[in-house]
């Protein structure tokens, strides 16, 4: 649209961007189906979800799987394999996959049939999932126990599920490299015994993760454990930073776009894992970013520097590898946050940012100003611009290929969380069975509650605040994250997330400053759980006028307040959280119920310990555990570390493997993915205050 007459020769240039030819679906109004990265959206032919369904249906009906009496999402008695459908339209698009547009429910919208009431996500243009298993296309398998005929029929189930996606575009590299796959198991005589008759773990799990050809492994990287998945987006996302940076001119160095992702995700250094992934030099650049940004970093900062800067690829025409950059820059965000375990989700890369600003930047204009006529006439000619400076038509900029919730379910300290499956986590906990049992009562006494209000009698008005006691490293963290996410499938909670705070966020160092900061961090736990992590801090024993006290006073009328919107957790050391719970006279009451946390036994320390390992891939040579045992502390010390010393204990023992694997002239693929008894450090490692991961 030309502007009138009065006013060409006074406006300023207009940058239109178009859509190349394969993106048009984006802005269509077509229902399509869209991966975040370098595929294009595939538009849905008509009838394909009533096929999609109608299958999904024919498989839950099938007896080929088991059913589940309980879910937290499904419908009671729902088969296995309707979940694995779910887990299926998710992990064919990625370890962490981005949907965008009318289908960013994609994964939940398959298995919609099934969900219980409240189940389904809220419509959103973007939603981002992360896999929470390495061996997910085996998943049914796991059901089946160890019998060949329930294997056999779970393999058949699994092949079954993976046909629904045949023919969608976007899911084709993942979807043809599985089914080639699951067919060679089907027919090639050992491999079907080593599926049918062999232990899950030691057999099939393994097969996976070790056996497969390097060229699976380029296609379904995550197969190979989460440090080979995050080794091959950060492959990927150096290309494509190095493209961006040729056409961007606003510098933004790789080492300070991890150090943010490390920051974002409360990282205290760079992971040794990562290490073996980015090199010596680009750790150490990384290591001195994050120490340059440590003191003032702000995670909305960092988001609002990452999608400036993917705009300006936009603006330069790079559409196309805004969308690669941006969804490896997610993997990888996500990968190192969760390194050496699962990946978790951070504020590092802001995705619905990116795709507000494709809406508005391809938007064409078509809005006037009528005061500008009505300036334009009063102008006189002379004074317009002779030089050239200005175009009296707008500027035409052609973009061609090159080469969730923030609309992100879930993030950290983020509303939207993705529910999953809390109980199911929680019961794969190692040890802690009192604490389960304490959950499950949670659990049980939320569900009644929904059903007494149903049934017409009062709120009965509970106090679900809680106090978490045990040492460090016993999982209160995970299980507080855990219950949250249980009480929002209850209805208890309206998000389910989780907002971990310490004295710093709630205590100020000046008069007024405290108050404001206990509701702050209320705000933003607002329908979850708000988590305050040695809690007894607020209120120091050696200083009567320090403004913990007036947290503390903020804080018992806010729970009271607000009790239906926020459930307050509070944690540390038994004897410590006795005095805490004594400081002021309201704060016990507060706090109905106490969960203890005790220290793991020897056995539980090897599981974990195992366990951590087979989760960033490596295998263990025998004598492992012998020397791992040997260097448990005995007695334990008062302050023991569990899950943390463990989780240590891993890392220095990667640091020496590191060192001795780079001495070897050629080392082999066992070489690098083997832990000997050698790499176990001799001494206790040292206990961080705050490690990162689950059991924590």
């Amino acid at each position: 649209m030309a502007p009138p007459p009065s006013l060409q020769g006074i406006l300023t240039p207009v940058v239109r961007l178009t859509l190349p030819d394969d993106l048009t679906l984006l802005q269509s109004g077509t229902p399509f189906l869209d991966v975040l990265g370098p595929l294009a959206p595939w538009e849905v032919p008509d009838g394909w979800w009533q096929r999609l369904r109608a299958g999904v249906r024919e498989i839950a009906e099938t007896e080929l799987t088991p059913v589940r009496e309980t879910w937290d999402a499904y419908q009671d008695r729902t088969r296995t394999s309707v979940h694995f459908a779910f887990l299926m339209a998710q992990g064919l698009a990625g370890w962490c996959p981005v949907f965008t547009g009318p289908s960013s429910r994609f994964p939940w919208e398959v298995v919609d049939d099934y969900l219980k009431p409240g189940k389904q996500l809220n419509p959103n243009s973007t939603y981002r999932y992360r896999g929470e298993r390495t061996d997910w296309p085996t998943w049914l398998l796991s059901w089946a126990g160890n019998d060949p005929a329930r294997r056999e029929q779970a393999l058949e189930a699994s092949i079954r599920t993976l046909r629904l996606f045949d023919g969608v575009p976007p899911l084709a590299a993942r979807h043809d490299a599985l089914l080639s796959l699951y067919e060679r198991v089907r027919t090639e005589p050992e491999l079907r015994r080593t599926h049918l008759e062999g232990d899950y773990q030691q057999a099939i799990v393994s097969h996976w993760r070790n056996g497969l050809d390097p060229e699976v492994y380029s296609v379904l990287p995550e197969l190979g454990g989460w440090i080979d998945a995050v080794a091959w987006s950060f492959e990927g996302l150096q290309a494509a930073h190095r493209a961006m940076e040729s056409v961007i001119s606003r510098p933004l160095p790789l080492a300070e776009l991890l150090a943010t992702f490390l920051l974002a995700g409360n990282r205290d250094g760079v992971p040794a894992l990562l290490t073996t992934v980015i090199g010596l030099e680009l750790s150490e650049a990384t290591t001195a970013a994050m120490d340059r940004l440590r003191a003032g970093f702000d995670t909305g900062d960092a988001e609002a520097r990452l999608r400036e800067w993917v705009a300006r690829g936009l603006l330069a025409g790079e559409i196309h590898l805004c969308r690669t950059w941006t969804a490896l820059a997610n993997d990888v965000s996500c990968g190192v946050a969760g390194l050496p375990g699962a990946p978790r989700f951070v504020k590092a890369v802001s995705l619905m940012p990116f795709i507000e600003d494709i809406e508005e930047m391809y938007t064409v204009r078509v809005t006037r100003n009528p005061y500008a006529a009505t300036i334009a006439a009063r102008t006189p000619p002379s004074s317009l611009p002779t030089d050239g400076t200005v175009s009296p038509h707008p500027v035409a900029v052609s973009l061609t290929s090159g080469g969730e919730d923030d609309g992100e379910a879930p993030l950290e300290d983020d509303p939207a969380v993705e529910i999953g499956d809390p109980q199911g986590d929680l019961d794969r906990l190692i040890g802690l069975e009192p604490v389960k049992e304490q959950v499950r009562r949670l659990a049980a006494e939320a569900r009644a509650d929904v059903l007494r209000l149903q049934a017409g009698m009062p709120n009965p008005g509970r106090s679900r605040h809680l106090v978490f006691t045990g040492n460090p490293g016993t999982a209160k963290t995970t299980v507080a994250r855990i219950l949250a996410r249980l009480y929002a499938q209850l209805g208890t909670l309206e998000h389910g997330h989780l907002v971990e705070v310490s004295r710093a966020e709630l205590v100020g160092e000046y008069i007024g400053q405290t108050a404001p900061k206990v509701r702050k961090a209320f705000e933003r736990a607002a329908g979850g759980v708000l988590f305050i992590d040695e809690a007894y801090a607020l209120v120091p024993r050696d200083n009567a006028r320090d403004f913990g006290q007036e947290a503390v006073a903020t804080l018992i009328k806010l729970m009271e307040d607000r009790r239906d919107e926020v459930v307050v957790i509070v944690a540390g050391y038994p004897a410590e959280m006795t005095r805490f719970l004594e400081s002021n006279p309201g704060v016990a009451s507060r706090f109905p119920k106490t969960i203890q946390f005790d220290d793991y036994d020897d056995d539980e320390l090897w599981r974990i310990f195992q366990l951590i390992t087979s989760q960033a891939g490596y295998h263990l040579a025998d004598g492992v555990e012998t020397a791992v045992r040997r260097i448990y502390p005995r007695p334990r010390p008062a302050t023991f570390g569990n899950g943390r010393f463990v989780r240590n204990l891993f890392e220095e023992a990667t640091m020496l493997q590191a060192q001795r694997i780079i001495t070897l002239a050629s080392p082999t693929h066992d070489d690098i993915r083997t832990l000997l008894p050698q790499d176990v450090p001799a001494l206790t490692p040292q206990t961080t205050e705050r490690a990162p991961g689950m059991y924590l």
